[in-house]
């Protein structure tokens, strides 16, 4: 397949990036930057300049494309959520989407399948309730979000094309995500459940999202809202206590809500709400996770650090 990928020198899109590479995929990279990009992925490409607020891709990028795989975004933790900030996340999602898609549109591109990110922050803090693709909706700026996301992915000219919005839970490994600044602390001990630790995480291994990524390209029984968790959702305690485990460190240092909304700000909804999310659809399509559990899953990744 020819495949557009943008956020494809992100965290999760380097691997991905790879992955399709080693499958004999033809790559087709949008990026702010593309110097950079052809340097830090060796990978076979194409490689073009894109602004993803403000404008469509060149239309060349767009020929003979079987497949899009839309990352592309501002990091929701890259600092405290102020007004500015929070607009840049939220533009960097919808704008960078519509202006792919009209793009698309624009080119005559016909692709089979679109497979766009977006967040298991739709639902909101739900306590204890398993949260499935068609449970409500949440409240709140994470929750707004993901909504007008998913929304732009239904651009007038593109109904018949296959999608799937895959809703991502928090991507574990090293090097990026949760981990990058957890792993310091629990190194040294530091670590420790966050407020009462009963909130609920749903969490994926960084492999298993590629994995899974790749499973939407090629399976037509992936579509619409998918929920791209592990199967096995675990307390923030069970994650610390299995953290502290894989790093044969302690780890009961807590840290109370007050101090981490003082330190933190409305950002600090990233680590108190809790989302109990299954990935029964993904499952029920055949995908079949490499680390469905909590423990399993950090072993593989605190080995390598």
């Amino acid at each position: 397949m020819k495949i557009l990928v943008t956020g494809g020198t992100g965290f999760v899109g380097r691997p991905l990036v790879k992955k399709l590479a080693e499958a004999n995929h033809q790559i087709v990279l949008l990026t702010r930057n593309p110097e950079a990009a052809k340097k830090s992925i060796s990978a076979p490409m194409e490689v073009y300049g894109w602004e993803p607020e403000t404008s469509t891709p060149p239309k060349e990028a767009y020929n003979g494309i079987d497949a899009i795989v839309h990352l592309a975004g501002e990091s929701i933790a890259a600092g405290r959520w102020t007004a500015k900030q929070k607009k840049k996340i939220l533009d960097s999602r919808v704008l960078s989407t519509r202006n792919l898609l009209k793009g698309a549109v624009e080119a005559g591109a016909k692709p089979k399948v679109i497979v766009s990110a977006s967040a298991i922050g739709i639902y909101g803090d739900r306590g204890n309730q398993s949260l499935s693709e068609t449970s409500a909706q949440g409240i709140g700026f994470l929750a707004d979000v993901c909504r007008a996301w998913e929304r732009e992915t239904q651009y007038p000219g593109l109904e018949s094309v296959r999608k799937v919005n895959l809703r991502i839970g928090i991507v574990l490994e090293k090097g990026g995500g949760a981990l990058q600044k957890l792993l310091p602390l629990f190194k040294i001990g530091g670590g420790g459940p966050v407020g009462n630790g009963k909130q609920w995480m749903s969490w994926i291994h960084l492999s298993d999202l590629v994995e899974m990524i790749m499973y939407s390209l090629t399976h037509d029984t992936v579509s619409g809202a998918t929920n791209a968790v592990a199967p096995n959702p675990s307390t923030n305690a069970e994650f610390s206590r299995a953290l502290g485990k894989a790093l044969h460190r302690p780890a009961f240092m807590p840290a109370p809500p007050f101090a981490l909304k003082l330190a933190m700000g409305e950002m600090s909804e990233l680590v108190l709400a809790s989302q109990k999310v299954e990935a029964k659809k993904i499952e029920s399509a055949g995908f079949v996770f490499k680390f469905p559990k909590i423990q399993e899953a950090l072993d593989d990744i605190c080995k390598k650090v």
